[in-house]
């Protein structure tokens, strides 16, 4: 367990020890559980509120509050609480990146691959022909790394990740269980010209189209990851048709993220848990696409573009826009939209009303 003083603590987040500045933390707890070695995390005035639900002696909190009126004996100020999370997260997570270095007996690394010092390699991971894994490489159990692929220093590969051929990906790398990067892009074509390609140009006719078989196309490009990507659980990048997939620097996705083939996401993008984007599409730079979103193919998204939960987005979007909806329409109107259908029965209901007086008058 690991365990850190407030003064200590404080100086790690950039922020100021008061009080009883020796008291030890032995962990964290939301403020009306706290008790004991736990930090009260408080970050808004609605937890400060629940500081009085609890026992805490201590908590984090926003700088400029006047934590001698809520009973602690010591507190952490900091100048934004929610940031400080992260850094205060990290030192007290003793689970992350745990576990003896070296290569576990039952791992299988190929002869030809190229393993950086201070490696941590669980049980059962594969390494493959000619794979490059940089220093301080941490990787879990059931792990997959295809020929020819590239991982930068300071990688961490939870259970379950496979990595195909000739993937490379930059420094500080993380990958939740399951993720998936580099299999073939879903791809396929009818020898004639098929329903769907005749319902996209008419936005409705099939033009009697009959069945057919579809032939595969193989995917000859690969995957390329930037530095501090993050991906989340069972997420699914696919590699490209002929040029690669591309994911900029500081990328972070949530869980089931599913990316098609020849997309460019550039740098410092957040994408939430079920995002689907199809293939050949491109997004700017901090791009915020919100859980559920979906993506058409072969559209462009720019720049600190923001997309609402469950948009579908079906056209091109300019750069700094707020959107919303199916199709994606900008926020504020989708907005005014949604209230104008709540009051559509009342005014139905007047209609009806109007449309009857005119009928007994006449």
């Amino acid at each position: 367990m690991t365990v850190f003083n407030i003064q200590d603590l404080a100086d790690a987040l950039n922020g100021q020890a008061v009080g009883n500045v020796n008291m030890q933390i032995t962990g964290a707890s939301e403020p009306q559980d706290a008790c004991g070695g736990r930090l009260a995390i408080a970050t808004s005035p609605k937890y400060v509120e629940q500081l009085k639900m609890g026992r805490a002696s201590m908590a984090l909190l926003a700088a400029g509050t006047n934590w001698k009126s809520l009973g602690l004996d010591a507190a952490i100020l900091v100048e934004r609480p929610r940031f400080a999370m992260a850094a205060l997260s990290r030192r007290l997570d003793s689970h992350w990146r745990s576990g003896a270095m070296g290569v576990h007996p039952q791992a299988v690394i190929d002869g030809t691959a190229d393993i950086a010092k201070g490696a941590r390699i669980g049980a059962f991971c594969y390494i493959g022909p000619g794979v490059v894994l940089g220093e301080n490489a941490w990787l879990g159990t059931h792990i997959s790394l295809s020929d020819g692929c590239k991982i930068g220093a300071d990688a961490t590969l939870l259970d379950g990740v496979r990595i195909g051929r000739n993937v490379r990906i930059g420094d500080r790398f993380i990958a939740h269980a399951g993720a998936v990067i580099g299999t073939d892009g879903f791809s396929f074509v009818t020898p004639k010209y098929s329903a769907v390609e005749s319902v996209r140009e008419t936005l409705g006719n099939s033009r009697d189209a009959v069945p057919q078989a579809y032939a595969r196309i193989h995917s000859l490009g690969a995957v390329q990851i930037g530095d501090d990507v993050e991906l989340g659980a069972n997420s699914c990048i696919d590699r490209g048709t002929i040029r690669d997939t591309i994911i900029g620097d500081g990328c972070k996705f949530d869980n089931m993220v599913q990316v098609g083939h020849n997309v460019k996401i550039g740098s410092n993008c957040i994408i939430c848990a079920q995002v689907g984007i199809a293939g050949s599409s491109i997004l700017g730079v901090n791009v915020v696409l919100g859980g559920q979103t979906g993506v058409s193919d072969n559209l462009f998204i720019g720049d600190n573009v923001i997309t609402g939960g469950a948009t579908k987005v079906l056209s091109n979007i300019p750069a700094g826009r707020v959107m919303l909806g199916y199709p994606a329409i900008e926020m504020e109107t989708q907005l005014k939209i949604y209230k104008s259908l709540r009051r559509l029965p009342r005014v139905l209901q007047q209609m009806a009303k109007f449309t009857k007086a005119i009928s007994k008058s006449e």
